[in-house]
C-alpha cells in the first residue's frame, strides 16, 4: 500500500483490495491480477468454509491474539463445543457433564442459538463469495 493510503491498515484502513471501476465493465489492468489472486485464494480455501466450530465456555480461560482458547490449570470451567460440517450436515457436540443439569439450561439455549446464527452467517458468506467470484469472472470475460 502506498504511504498515506487511507486503506492501509497502518493508517486505520481495512487493507482490503477494492477494484476500481472507471466504467461499468472495465477494471484497471493492475487490479486484474489481484482479482485473479482473490479467486484463487477463495477456491483453495473453500473447504475451510464447510466447517463451523462453536465454543461456549464458562470459567477461567485465556484467549491469545489468534483467538486460540487456553484453559487455565487448576481452574473450574465448563465447556460446550460443537463442530458442524455444512456439507454433510453432521453436528458433533461435546458438553461438560455438569451442563446437563437444569441449572445450565440457559447456557445450552445460548449455545444452540449461536449454532443457528453461525450456520446462517456461514451460508451468507458462501453465497456472497460465490457471487463475487461470478462477478469477477464476468468482468474479466468482457475484456
Amino acid at each position: 500500500m502506498a504511504i498515506g493510503d487511507s486503506n492501509d491498515p497502518v493508517n486505520g484502513g481495512s487493507g482490503a483490495v477494492v477494484p476500481i471501476n472507471n466504467s461499468i465493465n472495465h477494471i484497471e489492468k493492475s487490479n486484474v491480477n489481484k482479482l485473479e489472486d482473490f479467486i484463487r485464494y477463495v477456491e483453495e480455501r473453500v473447504i475451510d468454509l464447510t466447517n463451523l466450530e462453536i465454543k461456549t465456555i464458562v470459567g477461567d480461560f485465556d484467549v491469545d491474539v489468534n483467538e486460540k482458547v487456553s484453559l487455565r490449570r487448576d481452574q473450574d470451567y465448563k465447556i460446550m463445543n460443537s463442530r458442524i460440517n455444512l456439507l454433510d450436515g453432521d453436528i458433533t457436540t461435546h458438553i461438560s457433564k455438569e451442563l446437563v443439569s437444569d441449572e445450565y439450561e440457559w447456557m445450552r439455549n445460548f449455545h444452540a442459538h449461536k449454532e443457528e446464527k453461525g450456520h446462517e452467517i456461514i451460508q451468507g458468506n458462501i453465497q456472497a463469495i460465490a457471487s463475487l467470484i461470478d462477478l469477477f469472472r464476468e468482468l474479466n470475460s468482457n475484456k
